[in-house]
Formats: structure tokens, sequence, C-alpha cells
């Protein structure tokens, strides 16, 4: 894999855009690049809404390597949109792998187990509120009904109200999304019975941060109104106003501690469950950090370059999006991607991989070709210029590209809907970089694919359509518009040579009693034998037709009356 020989390490996360998956990256490739392992991270960017077809598309990507290769798997399973999935790599897993398999944040049988612990984690969480803010009426919102964090989090609120002697009512707990879609319906289930807590605890920051701005819109102020808390500490948290109080694992340093996993399990088959320490950040959501703290303004400050970074990627890439919309060949993408690719921060590699039959029609569309081709290769940021390198999938790469340095790649799929075209492979020039993917950059690419493909196809079907407007199906001579056609350009091309043409009517005898005797299929052979007869005796220019029902006329150009009759 790689070509180099060395031992490779994978990753196997969703919803590439978030900061826990970027953190992940990061910390294997630093690990991975010290122990001297290869690193393929297979990602993609989740499910759109409840689309089927888009997420087939997605999930693709985890189809693409030979999971035999690996010596060792990491799995971010808590990452996952699409349960189809997960629920494929994990079977994958079940029944093929034999290498080391960390997962982490989720226990996994059969595989090493970096987590956290809920319990303490969330109930000193809760336990800060109640000793140090006085609060008892406290509502929880967990993530996705069945989540194991999810569950566990929500058991440790319940055990530490229990053991304070706190109430909680049925209006007190909501499952959410883990992402930011419920901050409403969160609240209207909490003031349903009319009286709003004194703090709502989520079950991570995403879900906190909704929370928060739904509150605003009641006119209601965190933490003065009500206290607010998170989990997970990701930096959006902290740049959030208010700041929000959540509870911070170092996800870059699990990462690290699942490449020395996997590095110490070689030859050692047991497996281990490994917890890691997560710590209370208190902020301004439930009031014991000032406001415009030092830390803060500092992080809010760097938000200002990013968001400015940010619409200025966002412009470009819209710049490159309009570009692309004029391309109607593969080899036309090259140029625009070299007008736009230094945008994306840090890029050492850059490929865009096809599948070998993408021009074809008849392909099954999903998955990936045993052989691959890179059309689009940008090595050590300089362009290679339209090339086709064809390769084994199971490589990843061309060996055109090999290194005998150790390999950290990003794997992102490339597809309209769920039909796969390919995928799109990164390389960076540090591993702080790596995972660092643009959703928009990918769409635009996989748009100009389709785009490129429809064309292509509406070209041939335009094609298809004038051979059948102009040719006679049954003989595959011209039929009676196709011999006007081009019988009057060697009629405009005699006139301009002074030269002559020879026009020969054929009238084919006995069509009707073989018809009424044998049938219309035996008069059908016998007109196609004339057809083909025309086209053995055919010479160089010679237009030949079907005019009529047995009516046929052949054309060719001649110098003179002499040369006809030779």
């Amino acid at each position: 894999m790689f070509h180099n020989n060395r031992k490779t390490i994978a990753i196997f996360s969703c919803n590439s855009h978030g900061e826990y998956q970027r953190e992940i990256c990061t910390g294997a490739a630093i690990q991975a690049e010290k122990l001297g392992y290869n690193l393929a991270i297979f990602t993609c960017y989740g499910n759109y809404g409840q689309s089927t077809l888009y997420a087939q598309g997605e999930k693709d990507i985890f189809s693409l390597p030979d999971y035999d290769e690996f010596s060792g798997i990491i799995v971010a399973g808590d990452s996952f949109s699409i349960d189809e999935a997960i629920g494929n790599v994990l079977e994958t897993l079940r029944e093929k792998v034999k290498c080391p398999i960390v997962s982490l944040q989720q226990r996994m049988a059969g595989a090493n187990n970096l987590l956290v612990d809920n319990m303490i984690s969330m109930g000193g969480m809760i336990r800060h509120l109640i000793e140090c803010h006085g609060v008892k009426d406290i509502a929880f919102m967990t993530g996705r009904k069945g989540h194991p964090d999810a569950e566990e989090r929500l058991v440790a609120f319940y055990q530490i109200m229990e053991e304070y002697h706190l109430p909680v009512s049925e209006h007190r707990v909501y499952y959410g999304d883990f992402w930011k879609n419920e901050g409403k319906a969160a609240c209207d289930w909490f003031m349903e019975e009319g009286k709003c807590p004194d703090a709502i605890v989520c079950a991570n920051d995403y879900m906190a941060m909704a929370v928060i701005d739904e509150l605003y819109k009641r006119n209601l102020s965190v933490p003065q109104d009500v206290i607010v808390t998170g989990y997970d500490g990701i930096k959006s948290g902290m740049i959030y106003s208010p700041s929000v109080t959540t509870v911070r694992v170092d996800f870059t340093d699990m990462a690290k501690k699942a490449v020395t996993l996997i590095d110490k399990h070689q030859n050692d088959p047991s497996v281990e469950d490994i917890y890691v320490t997560a710590e209370l950040k208190a902020r301004e959501s439930c009031g014991c950090l000032a406001d415009n703290h030092s830390s803060i303004v500092y992080y809010r400050c760097m938000n200002h370059d990013n968001i400015v970074n940010h619409d200025n990627l966002e412009m470009q890439f819209c710049f490159m999006n309009i570009r692309l919309g004029r391309v109607e060949k593969i080899e036309e993408i090259n140029p625009i991607i070299q007008m736009y690719i230094y945008n994306i921060e840090g890029f050492k590699n850059y490929l865009i991989c096809l599948r070998d039959d993408i021009m074809m029609d008849d392909k099954n569309p999903h998955g990936y070709t045993d052989q691959m081709e890179a059309r689009i290769v940008f090595h050590n940021r300089e362009n290679r210029g339209n090339v086709s390198y064809e390769f084994d999938r199971r490589q990843l790469i061309p060996k055109e590209l090999a290194s005998d340095e150790p390999q950290c790649y990003v794997f992102s799929p490339l597809h309209f809907q769920d039909e796969c075209y390919g995928y799109e492979a990164y390389a960076y020039e540090s591993p702080e970089n790596a995972g660092k993917l643009y959703m928009r950059w990918s769409m635009a690419i996989d748009d100009v694919i389709m785009n490129i493909l429809v064309k292509s196809k509406m070209k041939r079907a335009i094609d298809e359509l004038e051979i059948m407007y102009i040719q006679d199906v049954m003989t595959g001579l011209f039929n009676r518009r196709g011999f006007e056609k081009y019988a009057r350009i060697q009629f405009m091309n005699a006139r301009a040579r002074d030269s002559v043409v020879c026009v020969i009517g054929i009238d084919m005898d006995g069509l009707k009693p073989i018809n009424d005797i044998y049938g219309h299929h035996e008069g059908d052979s016998a007109l196609r034998a004339v057809g083909y007869a025309i086209q053995e005796a055919a010479i160089s220019g010679q237009i030949g037709a079907r005019i009529g029902g047995d009516e046929f006329e052949v054309l060719f150009p001649c110098q003179d009356e002499e040369d006809v009759k030779n």
C-alpha cells in the first residue's frame, strides 16, 4: 500500500468538516509519522437530509480499501451520520480484519477501546451546577436515542440528581441529535409546563449553542436567566458568546494514544480498554468566567481572522465553480484547478482519481473499479498536467507518487447522488493540517464531473438521433434524407472542381413475390443483401442509399465521362 512497504494505519470517520474529526486526524498523523507508519484517512461529509441516494454515494468511500492490507484501524464510530455506512464498516471489521482495531469513544467488542468516563465527567458538570451555582431545577438535553454516549450521559444526570434528592419530571429530559437542529424543539419541551428550568445541561456543545440561540430569541439571557452547559470542548464553543461551559476532551491526544495502542499490539492479539481524562471548563454560560476574559478575547480575535479567511475561500471556490461550468472534458478541469488549489491551506499533494470506466454508459454506478486512473495530479504542490496514471486501487495512489517516507493521505468520495465517480486524495505538508477538507470545493468537483458525463451522454444521443434521421435502419445505407444531404455536397464539390458525378439508380426486382411466398422477413433479408452488395462494391467517395421500398441510388465522384465509363 502506497508503494513503500511501510505498514499502514487506517482511520474511518464521517462528517469530515467537524472539529472532533480534524483533531483526530491531526493527532493520528503526528504519531503515525513519529512511529514510521503510513496513515490512510477515509472520510466523507455525511448525509444530506434523508436522501438515501446521496448517502449511498458518500458511503462508497469506505469500500475503497482492501482492509486486509492495514496493520491497524482506528474507528470514530460516533462521527457517522449514515447508519448503513458504519454498519458496513463494522461488519467488515468483524468478518475480515485481523489487525489491531481501536474504537474511539464507543465500546466495540474485540477491539481496543479509548473511552471517556461519562459518569465522572458529566457527573462533575452537574455537581458543579448544584454546588457552585445552587441550581435545583435542571433539564437535560441528550443525544440520539440509543447512542451510547447519549444514554451514558443521561444516566449520569439521573444518578447525580437522585444523589442530591432533586426531582426530574418528564419535561426535563429531551433526546436531541448531537447537532444544531433541535434547539427550538428542546426549549418548547422544557417550557411546556409553563416554567423555565434553572439550567439546561446538553450532551454536547453544538446542542448547547442551539439552545442558547433559541433562548435569546425568547428574550431569555444566559446565564442570567438560564444556565446552559455543553460537552466536548470544541473551539467554536469557546468563541461563541457567551462562551460555553463544557467538559473538554483532548481528542488530538486521544488519537495519538490510538496509534500508540496499534503499535503496541502489532504482535499482541489481546485488547484493552483505556479511559482518557476530561476536564471541566467553566466559562461564561454558567457565570463562572467573566466577560472579556483574556483567553476568550484571544479566541474571538482568532475567529475573526478565520471568518475573513473562510469568506475569501467561499468567494474563490464560487469563482472556481463558475469557471468549471464551461468545462466539457475532463482534460479541461486541470487548468482551473491550477488557478484555485493554492487556497487549500498547507496541501502538498492533490489527486482526482476516477473509475477507469467513467465515460461508459453501461457501467455499475456503485463503488470503485479494480483499476483507477489519476487524472488530476499535483505533487509537491506542482501540477503534473493532464495525465492518466493507471493503478491498482488497493495501492490508493499511483506509483508515480511513491515515496519511502511515511505517507498520510485523506480520501474523500466523488459522486453525484448514488453514482460513484472516484475520489479525491489529499496529502499535507504538516500533520497539523491533516483532515482539512472543504465541502464547497469537493462539491464543485462532483458537479463538474456530473456535467461532463451528462454533456457527453447528450452528445452521443444527438449523434445517434442524427444517424437515425439520415440512415436506413434495415440496410445501413443512407435513407432519402441522408442521400439528399450528402448528394448536395457532392454536387457542390464537383461544380467547384469542374468535374462530374455518376448517379446509378437500382430497382430491385422480385421483392413482392419474395414477400408473398416466403414472408416479409425474407424480403427484408433480400433488401439487406442488396445493401451489402452496394457497400462491398463501393469506391472512394461513394454514397449509397435506399430511397424507397425497393429503390436504391448510388452516387460517386468522377473526373470526366470517360472516368464514369471505366
